[in-house]
């Protein structure tokens, strides 16, 4: 297997676990609509998930060299807590 191929297939898996990565984060955010959490706990649980997420996928975006977020997304900051916690109240 030639290195171009093989850069091919670690960039796929790495788009692959970014995707992944990315729907396991919103499953998070869609239970934790649903959980009748007060809005200073869903605040703060909102920001250390958002903080495990970006320390998640921040490595896979810079080694894909900050290439669009899988589903057609670009890479953006991340909503600030106050904003979830209001969308999901």
């Amino acid at each position: 297997m030639g290195q171009a191929e093989q850069r091919a297939i670690a960039h796929r898996v790495q788009q692959q676990l970014a995707a992944e990565l990315e729907s396991l984060y919103r499953g998070v955010f869609d239970r934790m609509s649903r959980e009748h959490l007060g809005e200073g706990a869903m605040a703060r649980l909102t920001q250390v998930i958002l903080r495990s997420r970006d320390g998640a996928l921040s490595p896979l975006q810079e080694a894909m060299g900050s290439a669009p977020m899988p589903g057609g997304q670009e890479k953006s900051s991340p909503p600030t807590p106050d904003h979830d916690a209001t969308a999901m109240a």
